[in-house]
């Protein structure tokens, strides 16, 4: 599974994280059923059904005390 670095802040009052943008940083998982990954094992210009599987990588920019505005 690949794994995109998202920035968001965490909601120490539930536990919550938001993210606000990914950064573009990406580890790949170098697997050939992986859409995302640089070892896909189609060209780009073949129409596959390869499932994109993306993990969060979460990195905290902001720690809040209170609780998410949602789970309140």
């Amino acid at each position: 599974m690949c794994e995109h670095e998202v920035i968001g802040d965490f909601y120490r009052g539930c536990q919550h994280f938001h993210g606000r943008y990914y950064t573009g940083e990406r580890v790949d998982c170098r697997s050939p059923k992986c859409k995302t990954s640089a070892a896909h094992a189609h060209s780009p210009t073949v129409a596959c059904r390869c499932q994109a599987v993306v993990v969060d990588k979460k990195t905290v920019q902001n720690m809040i005390q209170a609780k998410h505005p949602d789970c309140q």
